[in-house]
C-alpha cells in the first residue's frame, strides 16, 4: 500500500501509492521523480531546471557526461569511441556495453550514475517512506548492476526509520510493463464505463 516505481529509462518517471491511493497531484503531474533537484545549480535539465536526477542519471545525461568525459581524456575514452563510431552517438547503450568489456570509463560512468540515483531516491525514501522501491526501465534492464548500488547507498544515507522495513527491487513485468499497463487501464474504463 505504501511504494514508489522509477523507471530509468532515456528519462526518468514514476509513481508514489500512499496509503493505497496512486498520487496524482493537483494536475495529475505527481510522480515526475526525474525532475527532483539533487544538485542545486547543476546539469541544465530538459524540462529547463538545473540539477535535476534525470539530467544526471537518465540515459540521456548518462549519455551526455560520457561525451563530456571523452572529449576531455580521449585516451580513457578510445573504448567508448570505438565502440560508438563517433563521440557524437555516444549513448548510455554505448557506456552499458563498454561496462561489460569492463571499461575504466564505463566503470566510473556507471558507478556515479549509481550515486546519483541513490542520492534522489534517499529523498523520495524519506519524503514518502515507501514499503518498497521497485525500478524498472532500460537503463535498469541493461545495467542490473545499479540496483545493489542504489539500495547499498539508499540504506546508508535514508533516515534509518525509513529504510528499515524498505525492500529495494527490479521491476518484474521489464519492458512489458507499459503494455501490460495500458491494457488494464483500457480494461479499467471499459468497466467503469459499464456501471
Amino acid at each position: 500500500s505504501d511504494l514508489v516505481c522509477i523507471f530509468v529509462g532515456t528519462g526518468i518517471g514514476g509513481g508514489v501509492v500512499s496509503g493505497g491511493r496512486m498520487l496524482e497531484g493537483c494536475s495529475n503531474t505527481a510522480g515526475e521523480l526525474g525532475h527532483t533537484t539533487i544538485v542545486a545549480g547543476g546539469r541544465r535539465c530538459h524540462c529547463s531546471n538545473m540539477g535535476c536526477l534525470e539530467a544526471y542519471a537518465g540515459g540521456w545525461g548518462i549519455a551526455e557526461r560520457a561525451i563530456e568525459a571523452v572529449k576531455g581524456n580521449g585516451i580513457a575514452g578510445r573504448n567508448l569511441l570505438k565502440l560508438a563510431g563517433a563521440v557524437e552517438n555516444i549513448t548510455a547503450a554505448t557506456v552499458s556495453m563498454a561496462y561489460k568489456d569492463k571499461d575504466p570509463l564505463a566503470f566510473q560512468l556507471i558507478e556515479e550514475t549509481g550515486e546519483y540515483l541513490a542520492a534522489g531516491i534517499v529523498s523520495i525514501v524519506n519524503a514518502f517512506n515507501p514499503r518498497m522501491i521497485i525500478l524498472g526501465g532500460g537503463v535498469i534492464e541493461k545495467l542490473i548492476v545499479l540496483i545493489p548500488m542504489i539500495e547499498q547507498g539508499v540504506r546508508k544515507n535514508a533516515l534509518e526509520a525509513a529504510v528499515a522495513p524498505l525492500k529495494i527491487v527490479k521491476a518484474a513485468l521489464g519492458d512489458k510493463a507499459a503494455v501490460i499497463g495500458a491494457a488494464s487501464l483500457a480494461r479499467e474504463i471499459r468497466l467503469l464505463k459499464k456501471k
